[in-house]
């Protein structure tokens, strides 16, 4: 029985750049399409490929996810895909050569596996030990052992060598195969690759030999959670040949259409699930399937029950939670939306662990679907963060409230402030998204926020909250300042000082110093991971070390540019 067709709505501007590729209308021969978890990237790649078939257009997609995936692989099912389209018959002989070799290697494994490997099969000299069991082995496998595979695996130096060199072999007869193919149907092919963050293990190969070597009329996307130039720095090679994009939420009259092809169809509802989803498609999902288990969209109304609003925010929760399995991380997924943005210090600090397992914790994060890079760290998005905060409050008001003062504790130390002494505010718990209790809070870029209203940050709030005995404000940069509103916008306002001038400021200067040891401690690490990529002979290895250098190099520079901002009048040399 054949599946029903999911209901996809909007995406049309990527649906345009995707055509003006087709047609060759670009400079770039590929696109990068990237986001977090849930934002929709598997239904982009979808309708992709359906507008591909509509031009009669060859199309395949690679799934980055498929269990033990690995280059041949994916090219493997790449030839299956465009076989499989209406010009697939035009493009049979022209890949006939690269099926041969693909199975000639599928064949060699099987010797090696049922043989026990190179080891047990082959003597020193090259010889194979037991002759007659291996005699065997190729009897068993019929006619599939090709007179070149009888060969090949009757040397031990003869197998290492083709071992050695099978990716690039295969490779390189795919990409004839490609040629040989459009010329064969005169139309470009079309090649996607989706969930490319579950394949980063292959990154190096795509980049550097697979991508290198694809023909002119062959064009490329990946989609993922990742900019390619974070993952690999090497993609800067290809920089004019490459085009990446993010993938936003959906707009208003998108999301809402989505929610009438599913029933909802009051105009109040529709706003409100609107404001609360954002757009964020898997949030639009987790409440069509809310509005289902509560038999109908008016059992939940405009969602204005927290627990509808915590269950789907726990639905949310398992979701990202699928991904990892170390408790240490899950429980940052949980607690770590206090903060509007993360390193290991605020890793350590949250769950109260040392700096070295707040920095393993912190690395495992970055690789996570629903993390995103942050100029001074890792975040989460923002409509993600905003309801699991919701959540935590709900299951907890108490742990909350200790979470944000701790954190809040932990900034106030950073910025030198004495806490212990000060009589503590009386209202509520607000955040604006930063570490805070009580009074009001400003996160250098967030919002003013009261006991009972939010009050952008551009705009003047007039009156002091009932209340409040002080205010207490966050900023990226300044760290904690205490004061009253007027006071607290004079500081934001202020420049920096400059240490020729009147002196550095306190704040400033340790901020300075904190950048200036990350700046020193990430230049090591690089050093560290370019000596171990260049005198590693594992090429698994030297790709993992790659990808460290390519996200310190990120980090580096995002300590960096805020050293420029700061003024610190000190620059690292890489």
């Amino acid at each position: 029985m054949a599946q029903p067709k999911p209901f996809i709505v909007g995406r049309q501007e990527e649906v345009e750049r995707f055509d003006q590729l087709l047609t060759g209308e670009t400079s770039y021969h590929l696109l990068n399409i990237y986001g977090p978890g849930g934002i929709g990237k598997t239904v982009v790649g979808q309708k992709l490929t359906s507008h591909a078939e509509r031009r009669q257009a060859p199309v395949a997609m690679g799934d980055g996810s498929r269990p033990g995936l690995t280059s041949d692989r994916l090219l493997y099912s790449f030839m299956e895909g465009l076989l499989q389209t209406p010009a697939g018959e035009g493009l049979e002989d022209s890949f006939r050569e690269f099926g041969r070799e693909f199975q000639d290697y599928l064949v060699v494994n099987q010797v090696l596996q049922q043989g026990g490997g190179v080891q047990v099969l082959f003597d020193v000299v090259g010889n194979v030990k037991d002759q007659v069991g291996f005699t065997a082995i190729l009897d068993s496998l019929g006619s599939a052992v090709t007179e070149s595979v009888r060969r090949t695996v009757s040397n031990r130096f003869t197998l290492e060598r083709y071992l050695r060199s099978v990716e690039r072999t295969l490779t390189a007869s795919f990409v004839s195969g490609l040629q040989a193919g459009m010329e064969a149907v005169k139309q470009p092919i079309a090649l996607l690759i989706d969930t490319y963050e579950e394949m980063e293990g292959l990154d190096d190969w795509v980049c550097r030999t697979l991508v290198a070597a694809l023909p002119d009329g062959v064009r490329l996307v990946i989609l993922g959670r990742n900019q390619l130039y974070k993952v690999n720095f090497d993609w800067n090679e290809h920089e004019t040949a490459v085009h990446t994009i993010p993938l936003s939420e959906l707009g208003e009259a998108e999301a809402k259409a989505y929610l009438r092809h599913f029933g909802l169809t009051n105009a109040v509802a529709l706003d409100q699930v609107y404001r609360y989803t954002g757009g964020y498609p898997l949030l639009l999902v987790l409440v069509r399937h809310l509005a289902r288990e509560a038999g109908g969209w008016e059992k939940i109304g405009v969602l204005e029950s927290s627990a509808d609003r915590d269950q789907i925010a726990t639905k949310l929760l398992e979701r990202i939670l699928r991904e990892e399995r170390v408790v240490e991380v899950q429980s940052f997924l949980e607690k770590g939306v206090v903060a509007r943005w993360f390193d290991p210090e605020t890793v350590s600090v949250i769950l109260e662990v040392n700096l070295a397992d707040a920095r393993r914790i912190y690395d495992k994060l970055r690789r996570h679907s629903f993390v995103e890079r942050h100029p001074y760290g890792l975040k989460f998005h923002d409509k993600i963060r905003e309801l699991l905060a919701d959540r935590l409050k709900f299951t907890s008001e108490s742990e909350y409230n200790r979470l944000t003062q701790r954190l809040m504790n932990y900034y106030a130390e950073k910025a030198g402030i004495e806490q212990s002494g000060q009589e503590k505010p009386q209202t509520s718990v607000q955040t604006g998204g930063g570490a805070y209790v009580g009074g009001n809070v400003h996160t250098g870029g967030g919002d003013f926020v009261g006991r009972d209203r939010v009050v952008h940050g551009d705009e003047v709030q007039g009156d002091k909250v009932s209340g409040s005995k002080y205010n207490i404000h966050i900023h990226t940069a300044q760290g904690v300042i205490i004061g009253d509103n007027a006071q607290v916008r004079q500081e934001f306002g202020r420049p920096y000082p400059t240490a020729a001038g009147s002196g550095m400021d306190t704040n400033k200067r340790r901020r300075c110093e904190d950048l200036a040891g990350h700046i020193h401690d990430t230049l090591h690490l690089i050093k560290e991971y370019e000596d171990q990529r260049r005198l590693a002979d594992d090429p698994k290895v030297k790709r993992r070390a790659g990808r460290e250098i390519a996200d310190l190099r990120s980090q580096l520079a995002a300590y960096e540019a805020e050293q420029r901002e700061l003024g610190c009048g000190e620059s690292s040399e890489s």
